[in-house]
């Protein structure tokens, strides 16, 4: 790709090409069952992959009020159930989901997608190096230094996922306070019989 800018030539390579128009990860969205507990067992639940977290919702109708849960799939581990085929777990620690589709072909759409994310978005590794303008050069890089890169990018890009994830829940709590606090003027106002007159 050729661009000039004051008269000077400049070339850029596929790896800066690459930075100008990053690929977008695998996005994925839909309604799965989920485990939640002994007394309620399997719901019917929103899932959302999209940038780099694995979202939920009580329905497709309540993603304006904010998510129930999320987590970062960056270090998650999805494993298809040995025994259901419909069935597929994503867990980050100690915090596991248990998630199961209409079928088998859905399910393996769903692992594919997380683990085609994962991939895409893999940390220090050279395309995600490339992607995104660093000057490091691999083979001069040692790799405890790498690894010690690596383990912070995870935990920063991770801390912004919760930020974002934090901060839209923010919004939607502010809107849902603000919509309070006008149905409770109106009230008032209704109740005692004075209305603002504009002149």
């Amino acid at each position: 790709m050729l661009s000039t800018m004051d008269d000077h030539s400049i070339n850029l390579s596929d790896d800066e090409e690459d930075f100008e128009h990053p690929t977008s990860p695998h996005e994925l969205q839909g309604t799965l069952c989920k485990w939640t507990n002994y007394i309620h067992g399997w719901q019917d639940r929103f899932i959302v992959l999209k940038d780099g977290t694995l979202s939920y919702y009580k329905s497709e109708n309540d993603t304006a009020f904010g998510c129930r849960g999320a987590i970062s799939i960056y270090k998650a581990t999805v494993k298809p159930h040995e025994f259901d085929e419909c069935r597929f777990d994503v867990s980050v620690n100690d915090c596991v989901w248990y998630l199961r589709a209409d079928g088998s072909e859905e399910r393996n759409r769903w692992v594919e997608a997380l683990d085609a994310y994962k991939v895409d978005s893999a940390y220090g590794s050279e395309n995600s190096l490339r992607r995104h303008g660093s000057a490091l050069s691999l083979g001069s890089t040692s790799v405890s230094s790498l690894k010690k890169g690596r383990g912070l990018r995870e935990k920063l890009l991770e801390m912004e996922t919760f930020r974002d994830i934090l901060c839209r829940q923010v919004d939607t709590l502010q809107a849902y306070f603000d919509a309070c606090a006008a149905w409770q003027q109106n009230t008032l106002q209704s109740r005692t019989g004075m209305t603002e007159v504009h002149w």
